[in-house]
């Protein structure tokens, strides 16, 4: 409750009981985007279950993106903000386009792990093999290059063939199928390959790999200029947090909804997974930054030369933590 009350007093300050009292009539429409059906997403499945953005003067509608990349969405104006892999918004810097900002990171792990056929016992055994991942370029195909070579000393050109899969629920079943010896696999993708006998090979996690994995993005000329706007969404967000990590039956019903047709031990599983996983405070990290850059050098070779920091704008968070402290 502590959150509740400070985050609302410190951004709308003398507005407060008219918004509170008026049911928030004038709220400002914003428009988040999203990628993926995944439990790293239930703080902002939340957000809007709850209406956490009404005493903060905002109407939140998200959109789930399907085949267009959340960078196209905020490019074409049919979103404000996108929660993301962070990754995709260093790619584009990587790329040369660097119009996109970090504003927030739920977490800044991975959430992957590669599994594989039950009789492949250890990850060096991935020698002349084929791991499946999703599209090629995106955030499992990068890593399963930058894994295979830099922690397992395999050349993903010569030693392991990749196959990128398509979308990613397209991968665990050419797991189960045998198209594949082996892939990435996200949350709650893991949880069912363990239960149907796959073997986890190698968990990204227990590597020490970090990248900016699920957060806020925007483009830069958008929180410029709309700050205000910008803080209050970051607010928003940091108190569905905190709901998310301490009311585990409701998150859990918010899950339920948009993870259709999870079991309630793979609701459950994907809960403790992102929740132990997610920061109370959502700042976005130049180490994880640092390293989605390295995992971009090798197709990229100008992000080498990118400044992690034009990535990330630490701001936000920063004023939404201090009026929490008050």
């Amino acid at each position: 409750m502590g959150y509740k009350i400070c985050f609302s007093a410190f951004l709308l300050g003398p507005l407060l009981i008219a918004t509170l009292s008026c049911a928030a009539s004038a709220s400002e429409k914003v428009r988040i985007g999203y990628p993926a059906f995944t439990g790293a997403y239930a703080p902002l499945w939340l957000a809007v279950h709850e209406n956490l953005g009404r005493k903060y003067g905002l109407d939140l509608e998200i959109i789930y993106g399907g085949r267009t990349s959340p960078g196209l969405l905020l490019e074409s104006g049919g979103v404000q903000y996108t929660v993301q892999t962070g990754f995709g918004t260093v790619q584009s810097h990587a790329r040369g386009i660097k119009d996109q900002v970090i504003i927030a990171s739920f977490a800044n792990t991975t959430g992957f792990s590669i599994y594989s056929k039950p009789q492949i016992s250890k990850a060096n055994d991935l020698r002349g093999k084929v791991v499946g991942t999703a599209i090629p370029g995106d955030v499992t195909n990068a890593l399963a290059k930058y894994v295979l070579k830099n922690r397992l000393g395999l050349d993903p050109a010569r030693d392991v063939m990749i196959i990128p899969l398509g979308e990613p629920p397209n991968v665990l079943p050419a797991l189960h199928t045998g198209v594949v010896d082996a892939a990435m696999l996200g949350t709650p993708a893991r949880l069912l390959a363990k239960k149907m006998g796959f073997r986890e090979l190698l968990d990204l996690d227990e590597l020490g790999v970090l990248i900016p994995y699920v957060g806020v993005s925007a483009l830069k000329a958008n929180v410029k200029k709309n700050v205000d706007v910008t803080i209050k969404l970051v607010a928003t967000l940091t108190e569905a947090i905190q709901i998310f990590k301490s009311n585990k039956d409701k998150t859990l019903l918010v899950m339920k909804k948009y993870l259709r047709g999870a079991s309630d031990e793979v609701l459950t599983g994907t809960y403790v997974y992102f929740s132990t996983r997610t920061q109370h405070i959502p700042y976005p990290s130049i180490e994880a930054i640092k390293t989605a850059l390295d995992i971009l050098s090798d197709e990229h070779p100008q992000a080498r030369s990118v400044d992690p920091h034009e990535i990330a704008d630490f701001s936000f968070v920063k004023q939404v933590e201090s009026a929490s402290s008050r």
